[in-house]
This record gives C-alpha cells, sequence and structure tokens, in this order.
C-alpha cells in the first residue's frame, strides 16, 4: 500500500498549493453570494453575478492553455492568483456598491478562474504517474476537504465575534488577498516548463469517431455543471435566506466538509480500477436521493441533511471519475504535450453546462420562486445519473474490468 511519501516534492507541493488556494476561496468564497444578496435583496443580482463568471471563464481557459503551450503553465497559474486577489480587492474597494457591479466583478473572477485552473489542473496531471492516481487524488480530495473544512468554521467563528456591519467580510475578503499572495510565494518551487509547443485544440475539442472514450468524457463534463460551484454558493445563500446569520452559513459550509475528508481518503487507498464504476454508482444515487430530500421542502433540516449526503456523494464520485478523465488523456492525446488542449477542451462543455443551468435557475425562480430553486436543485443532482452513465460506456472502464475480473 501505497503512502503519502511515495508522492514526490512536487506532488506534495501541487498539494499545498490546492491547500492554500482552498483555504483562501473557503474563507470567504460563499459569504460572496451572501454579501451580494445582503446588499441587494435579489436572488437574481447574485445569479448574474455568478453567470457572467461562467461565461467568461473557458475563453479565458483557451487562451490560458495556448499560453501555457507556447511559454509556460507556470505563468499563468501565478496570474490566475493575482487575479483572484484583484477580485477580493475589488470587493474591499466597492463595498456595498459591489452590488451595482455585480457582472463586472464575475467578469474578473471569470478571468481569475480561466488562468489558474488551466495552471492548476496541469500541475496535477504533471505531479504523478497513471498508477498512482486514484491515490493522488484520494489525498488531493482529503486535504482539500480538510481545507475547506476549518476556514468557514474559522471565518463563523470572526463572524460572530463581529456580528454587525461588513467589518467581518472586509476582513475575510483581506485574508483572502494575503493567502493568494502566500500561494504566489509557494508557487516559485514548481518546476518551470518553459518548452514551446503547438496548441493544437481542434483534435481535443471536436474529437473524432476514434477518439469514442474522449466525445463520453467531453459530454459528461457537460452534465457535472452543479458539481463544482453551483451547489456550493447556492446551498449557502438559502442557508442565509432561511436563518438570516452569516455565521450559520459558514459553520454549515464547514462541516458539509467534515465527511467527505474521510471519505475522500478511504476512496483514495481503497478504491481500485476494479470497483471505479460501483463507487460511481453509489455516489449517483446518494446524489438523486439528497436531490429528492431538497425538492420536498427548503429549510435548515433538509439543507444540513442534503449537504451531509453531498459531502459523502462527491469524493465517491469524483476520485475515480477524476483518474478515469486523465486515463483517457493519457490513451486520446498523440503526445503527452497535448494534455493542456484535453483540459482546456473539457472546460468548453463544462462551462455550457454551467451557463444552461443558470439560465434554467433564473427563469424557474423568477416564475416559482423557492419551488424553482428545488426544482432546479433537483435536476442538478439527477445530472448525476447521466455523468455516470456516460462515464460507464468508456472503454477504460470496460476493459480495466474485464482484465481484473
Amino acid at each position: 500500500m501505497n503512502d503519502v511519501r511515495r508522492l514526490s516534492f512536487q506532488a506534495r507541493l501541487v498539494l499545498g498549493l490546492n491547500i492554500l488556494y482552498n483555504m483562501a476561496d473557503g474563507f470567504c468564497g460563499v459569504f460572496v453570494g451572501v454579501y451580494l444578496w445582503k446588499h441587494s435583496l435579489e436572488f437574481s443580482v447574485v445569479c448574474y453575478h455568478y453567470l457572467a463568471l461562467y461565461v467568461v471563464t473557458p475563453a479565458v481557459y483557451l487562451l490560458a492553455g495556448w499560453y501555457s503551450q507556447r511559454f509556460d503553465r507556470l505563468h499563468v497559474f501565478r496570474l490566475g492568483v493575482i487575479c483572484h486577489g484583484a477580485y477580493y480587492g475589488l470587493l474591499l474597494w466597492l463595498g456595498p456598491s459591489a452590488t451595482e457591479h455585480v457582472v463586472g466583478l464575475g467578469v474578473v473572477l471569470g478571468v481569475a478562474w480561466g488562468l489558474f485552473w488551466a495552471g492548476n489542473n496541469t500541475f496535477n496531471y504533471d505531479a504523478v504517474e497513471a498508477g498512482n492516481r486514484d491515490y493522488f487524488f484520494g489525498w488531493l480530495n482529503a486535504l482539500v476537504g480538510a481545507a475547506r473544512f476549518s476556514a468557514p468554521f474559522l471565518s463563523a467563528a470572526l463572524l460572530l465575534l463581529v456580528p454587525e456591519g461588513d467589518q467581518g467580510y472586509m476582513f475575510l475578503f483581506a485574508l483572502a488577498v494575503v493567502l493568494y499572495g502566500v500561494s504566489v510565494i509557494a508557487s516559485l518551487w514548481i518546476t518551470p516548463d518553459g518548452t514551446c509547443r503547438p496548441f493544437r485544440l481542434a483534435r481535443a475539442l471536436f474529437p473524432g469517431k476514434d477518439q469514442r472514450d474522449w466525445r463520453l468524457v467531453m459530454a459528461a463534463s457537460a452534465t457535472q455543471a452543479g458539481s463544482f460551484h453551483i451547489f456550493y454558493f447556492l446551498l449557502g445563500l438559502a442557508m442565509y435566506m432561511k436563518t438570516g446569520s452569516a455565521a450559520i452559513v459558514g459553520i454549515f459550509t464547514s462541516f458539509q466538509f467534515l465527511a467527505g475528508i474521510a471519505v475522500s481518503y478511504l476512496v483514495g487507498r481503497f478504491v481500485t480500477r476494479r470497483t471505479r464504476r460501483p463507487a460511481m454508482l453509489i455516489a449517483s444515487l446518494l446524489l438523486v436521493a439528497a436531490g429528492c430530500v431538497i425538492a420536498w421542502e427548503i429549510s435548515v433540516t433538509t439543507l444540513v441533511l442534503f449537504g451531509f449526503i453531498r459531502s459523502v456523494a462527491l469524493p465517491l464520485f469524483m476520485v475515480p471519475y477524476s483518474s478515469i478523465r486523465l486515463d483517457v488523456i493519457d490513451q486520446s492525446a498523440e503526445d503527452p504535450a497535448q494534455r493542456i488542449e484535453y483540459m482546456c477542451a473539457s472546460e468548453v462543455p463544462l462551462a455550457l453546462g454551467r451557463v444552461v443551468m443558470m439560465v434554467i435557475l433564473l427563469v424557474l425562480s423568477g416564475y416559482l420562486d423557492e419551488v424553482g430553486v428545488r426544482i432546479a436543485l433537483f435536476l442538478l443532482c439527477a445530472n448525476r445519473m447521466l455523468t455516470y452513465v456516460l462515464i460507464a460506456k468508456t472503454s477504460v472502464v470496460k476493459n480495466e474490468e474485464k482484465v481484473l475480473n
């Protein structure tokens, strides 16, 4: 059995960078939606902010991918971290008037996301060899979960100490800027990769019939829309609407990750190539069950239950899914250096899925109020079954099961 000492220095450094990023985002990411709603009392204002984010991200991601191939993925990572710091700096500067600039702020965050994830996803690919990916992603999810558990919990404690006004929010936004600065410094130890390579996106973005597995992964990416972010801000905002307490939102967000830490660690150690598919099936069924709970009623009780089930289902699905996705890239890319093109290409259907789901959320909430939000949450959960069906059809999954049985 592998242990953490088997991971290279670069792999451990990548884990550390992920911790720093998720600590910064965990301290205040969930509170941005709360902050915007608190000063506007308009659900649509929050939605337009995140819609702008989701529209801008893929275009920047593709440009960042081109730059990474021509120059170095380290540059786009650092610039992405700096742009994250600039985003929270703008929130500090604008204060309550930020609600008048939600689209512009969403654009800034979209630029930050596109740059950061183009660099970070490449680091995750480069950091570990194929045979150790489940183990690496298990540790990654566990450590990210730990960061996202502790950060909102500390944020909640701070907000309890400063319950009135915006001082607590301002301190959290400032703390995020500091942590992003530390991330830039820590990235100095990442090995540069300044080899100039061509950026051949067409094969990855428009896969042919000979790339059946990658076509399935691209389709699956579109169904992943809610997994990475929409649930995150929507649940925090719903809890604030029900309780009126930002501190409770922090505690709620924090404990969503508690079960996920243990599940991520166990999945990383014990899920094998043979058990990837059943693990993803169980996770998909759990998330659908959670969707049925939240579709019935949005209350503090159902939000807590939903958050717990989702925190178990997310790593149980995402650890094997992430490994399978990289295995398919290995199989589909004509040259290992093309990994960036494939990661950039998968961002396009993911972004399209997010935009579609945000439009659905805006329409349903606009016409049906809370009932519309409940329907949208259920649809986000039901999407996971479609993701599972698509990934289970890949030859990577089928052939591994045949060989190992």
